[in-house]
């Protein structure tokens, strides 16, 4: 049985994976995953926020969480 890590659904929600990038659910604006700088979204999205986002090293540490509750 599959049970759903809901912080990675949340995730989810705001970004999504294509190759060896990260997408931008709201403004399709992508960023190489392995970027260290803070996400660069389209003037407009209504993402952006004041606070910088990492949504890579966010990945990293949910999937760090899950494989440590042995989720994954």
């Amino acid at each position: 049985m599959s049970v759903t890590y809901l912080p990675l659904k949340a995730w989810n929600t705001h970004w999504t994976l294509d190759g060896p990038l990260v997408r931008c659910r709201h403004c399709g604006v992508s960023q190489d995953l392995t970027a260290a700088g803070a996400f660069q979204h389209a003037l407009g999205c209504t993402a952006r926020t004041l606070q910088a986002q990492y949504p890579s090293r966010e990945l990293a540490a949910l999937l760090q969480q899950k494989i440590q509750l042995g989720l994954f």
